[in-house]
């Protein structure tokens, strides 16, 4: 297995970090703001743009891994985060990132805490960084790909728990959440083992319990459910 657990100490470890507070918040705001001219512009509908801001903003654990390597830094922006998008969601400062029905969830705000819980449990807690890298991408593309097809498709739905779920939808989720953690298990998991029945196994599995948190979960609490879930499960399998 490649050892990754933890950054390796560095001589400017300090500004490394500083830098990653400073990439990090470009990054995010990035998206959004591309997010809000494609919106403005008539190019994309809400739903669209809130689904793009959704997946590229999980990829902002990939930049967390280069550059922090202390959690009190790796922290700054999912804290940050949970206090604008509460405010974006109470007066719409960021519609390309909000739901059309402003009452719909909160969503938007339990993604930063979603983002810290991985955060404290991985840099600052016992769990491989990279497990909470495929947790949270798997969050990003699966749940982001499921809305998308969710409400492209109208037929095939059925009613969980008195929400409205797309079979389609639970698919892309399915198959997203397989090929992350596919890659995930390959680059830093699958050497170790060398067994290809299990790594098959254990991405299928992983998969199918982020597509069924993703499925029972109601009120936009899958941001929350399905990340912290999906990082349990790959720790304990």
């Amino acid at each position: 297995m490649i050892k990754v657990d933890r950054p390796a100490p560095r001589a400017d470890a300090t500004r490394m970090n500083w830098w990653g507070i400073l990439v990090s918040f470009a990054y995010v705001f990035g998206f959004i703001a591309v997010a809000q001219f494609l919106l403005r512009a008539g190019k994309l509908s809400p739903s669209v743009t809130r689904k793009i801001v959704h997946i590229g903003v999980a990829h902002w654990w990939i930049l967390a891994m280069v550059f922090f390597d202390r959690w009190q830094f790796a922290i700054v922006g999912p804290a940050a985060f949970i206090v604008i998008n509460l405010v974006s969601f109470v007066v719409r400062l960021f519609p390309a990132m909000e739901h059309e029905e402003r009452s719909r969830n909160l969503g938007t705000v339990y993604f930063p805490i979603a983002l810290l819980i991985c955060v404290l449990l991985t840099w600052g807690g016992p769990l491989p960084i990279w497990m909470g890298g495929l947790a949270i991408l798997v969050l990003g593309w699966g749940d982001g790909l499921a809305s998308l097809v969710g409400e492209a498709q109208r037929t095939g739905r059925i009613v969980v728990f008195g929400n409205p779920k797309s079979i389609a939808g639970s698919g892309a989720m399915f198959a997203a959440s397989a090929v992350v953690a596919l890659v995930f298990m390959v680059l830093f998991a699958a050497p170790a083992s060398g067994l290809l029945g299990s790594t098959v196994l254990t991405v299928l599995s992983v998969a199918l319990v982020a597509t069924l948190a993703e499925l029972v979960t109601p009120f936009g609490l899958d941001n929350l459910t399905v990340p912290i879930v999906t990082l349990l499960f790959v720790y304990l399998v």
